[in-house]
């Protein structure tokens, strides 16, 4: 069998498929996107109906909307990390400081109103996904935030990343300038939580990737 995570991009975001006995979906930004997603796993030769859960590895609003949209459509639950459920369950959450640039786009998303669901999964700390049919451990790693997940495939070794670790994350590339992680420990923790699952290949969801440099400069400042 081909890798079994495969990629959907869209545009500034992705998602991904992970392939095993079933399919499960992961959304890394696709809010507002599903048609467009739907046509992805279409060319990638993937059937909606072997889909068997939604995972969501942080939960904006803007992401929740987008997921119970998704839910609608497929009929499949949606799984959030268990610090992420308010933002699901609400639409709105309190926003971490600094602000500064992004903090005004996600502000401007929050005042939108975006559709309140209820997940159907809430992952705790060392969850996997073998019940849903791929052999996938969920790594708390939060820092975008508080229940942001990464995504190990035993298999492989791949990691799905959805935002921890990208450029966006550190300003200009430069370390210990995230624009939302609220505790910069936290992230630095989150990030060799990372490391240390050993991945052969990283998948992030959208923004620019740190540099590998970069990282280690973050994780050695602390």
């Amino acid at each position: 069998m081909n890798t079994p995570v495969v990629p959907l991009p869209l545009g500034a975001s992705a998602a991904y498929a992970i392939r095993g006995e079933r399919t499960v979906l992961v959304d890394t930004g696709f809010a507002g996107g599903e048609d467009r997603l739907l046509g992805r796993l279409a060319k990638a030769g993937i059937a909606s109906a072997s889909i068997s859960l939604i995972v969501l590895t942080h939960c904006h609003p803007d992401h929740a909307g987008g997921a119970a949209a998704l839910r609608r459509r497929l009929g499949v639950p949606v799984a959030v990390h268990e610090a992420e459920r308010e933002w699901a369950e609400s639409g709105t959450s309190e926003l971490y400081t600094p602000l500064n640039p992004f903090g005004r786009i996600l502000r401007r998303t929050l005042d939108t109103g975006f559709p309140a669901f209820t997940p159907d999964v809430v992952l705790g700390d060392g969850a996997d996904l073998d019940a849903h049919g791929v052999p996938v451990d969920v790594l708390h790693t939060p820092g975008h935030t508080p229940g942001s997940v990464s995504l190990r495939h035993r298999e492989s070794g791949e990691v799905l990343v959805g935002d921890l670790l990208a450029g966006s994350m550190t300003r200009r590339d430069r370390p210990g300038l995230p624009f939302l992680a609220q505790d910069t420990g936290r992230l630095r923790r989150s990030a060799r939580r990372v490391l240390d699952a050993r991945p052969t290949r990283f998948l992030f969801g959208h923004g620019r990737p740190a540099s590998a440099a970069s990282v280690r400069r973050f994780l050695d400042s602390g």
